[in-house]
């Protein structure tokens, strides 16, 4: 199927959460690769031009819309008013919070979910390519 390798994106207007309960408003771009059918990238546009990328399972995003979801770097919860998401990003250096429109993602997770569903992922091929080439440098 030649649609099957377009990438997906969603433009998310995301609320960093600040430690007084206001909301700074971030723009982002979510994106799914099926050529990297395991994840999902969320690409911030920051102040001044700079840019920031995290990367996370697919399958943690479609979790983390129902239920508290996540136990390393990325976690997510729904709130209860069922409108939004609680995101939080842990580095190294420290955490943000932030909320996300419930129904965006879950739209944007469903056009990830219709090029390729859960489950389908084949990563063979792609996995073998890597080991060649880790081998090959050797």
């Amino acid at each position: 199927m030649s649609g099957s390798k377009t990438v997906v994106t969603a433009e998310i207007q995301l609320e960093l959460l600040t430690v007084d309960g206001a909301g700074i408003g971030l723009h982002t771009t979510w994106s799914y690769d099926p050529q990297d059918p395991l994840a999902v990238r969320i690409d911030f546009l920051l102040p001044f031009g700079m840019g920031e990328s995290w990367g996370f399972a697919r399958t943690l995003l479609a979790e983390g819309l129902n239920a508290p979801a996540g136990e390393g770097d990325v976690l997510f919860d729904p709130e209860t008013d069922g409108l939004h998401v609680l995101m939080m990003l842990r580095a190294p250096d420290g955490a943000a919070v932030f909320r996300a429109p419930a129904s965006e993602l879950r739209a944007f997770l469903g056009r990830t979910l219709a090029r390729l569903p859960l489950g389908a992922e084949q990563c063979g091929a792609a996995l073998e390519l890597w080991l060649h080439a880790v081998l090959d440098a050797a």
